[in-house]
């Protein structure tokens, strides 16, 4: 996947590494941040994302759309049921209701995902503010990619009766395979772009095991955008170098060029 700088950099202001609260209080995340506009190769690869699950509603609008929080409850149950209750998530169309749907979500799940939204975010969700639905999903998104592959990672590492077990037990019980294979849809929001470990070898692929040694697509990016962002500001700060070392210059000729002038009207001997 192609991220420009700018995009990336966007990104990188609120992304932080996966395993720390992103989004969360505190710190705060500032609203001008959520409200920044994101690269077009992200949001096409999100929205392949979006169209691989299936929703309780004709996808139109995804800033509309996800406005209440009741896709977003659709999204994690589809990857781990038991942790979401999808009754307690009832369409909304006044914001109110609306907001009700978020702080529950924030309370109920998005705390066992590690991460809260602030509540300026969930206010600026819900007044379908542009790129701001997308950078939430975006945060999930990665949460949902590195629990499962930590799953995957966990059970590999397990014997058979064991996996069992714990497959059983977890409220973080997910649809394996279908989490790992993704075939990407091209629906209404976008066409086809690589899923997350589709990279995985046809040999591992076939039955849904990721290689104990494979590094998740999320944590490549998010090392890159950090890289990115480093790399930007390492060239701001050339810049100013470069600015002030000319400012330097021009006060080294303004010197010399007073010190001429002294030296000419500097008195050359005594009668």
């Amino acid at each position: 996947m192609t991220v420009s700088v700018s995009g990336t950099v966007a990104i990188a202001h609120w992304c932080y590494s996966y395993n720390q609260p992103i989004m969360s209080k505190p710190p705060q995340t500032t609203s001008t941040s959520f409200a920044d506009e994101i690269d077009d190769a992200v949001l096409q690869e999100l929205y392949s994302w979006v169209d691989q699950i299936p929703l309780s509603r004709p996808k139109k609008n995804l800033t509309r759309d996800f406005s209440d929080g009741v896709l977003v409850a659709e999204t994690i149950s589809h990857y781990f049921p038991k942790l979401v209750e999808l009754h307690n998530y009832p369409p909304a169309t006044g914001t109110k209701l609306k907001m009700e749907n978020w702080n529950v979500l924030n309370r109920k799940v998005f705390k066992k995902l590690h991460f809260e939204l602030a509540e300026d975010v969930i206010k600026q969700v819900v007044n379908a503010k542009p790129f701001v639905i997308e950078r939430v999903l975006l945060m999930l998104r990665t949460k949902i990619d590195t629990i499962v592959w930590e799953k995957h990672k966990q059970q590999n590492e397990q014997p058979e009766a064991d996996q069992y077990k714990q497959g059983n037990s977890s409220f973080l019980s997910y649809r394996g395979k279908e989490s790992i294979n993704r075939v990407p849809s091209c629906q209404s929001w976008g066409g086809v772009q690589k899923p997350p470990f589709s990279d995985v070898s046809s040999r591992n692929a076939g039955d849904g095991i990721v290689p104990s040694d494979f590094v998740p697509r999320v944590q490549l990016e998010e090392k890159v955008q950090e890289c990115l962002s480093k790399e930007e500001t390492i060239q701001i700060l050339e810049a100013k170098v470069r600015r002030l070392e000319h400012l330097l210059h021009l006060k080294d000729i303004r010197i010399n060029d007073l010190q001429i002038r002294v030296d000419g009207i500097r008195p050359t001997g005594h009668r």
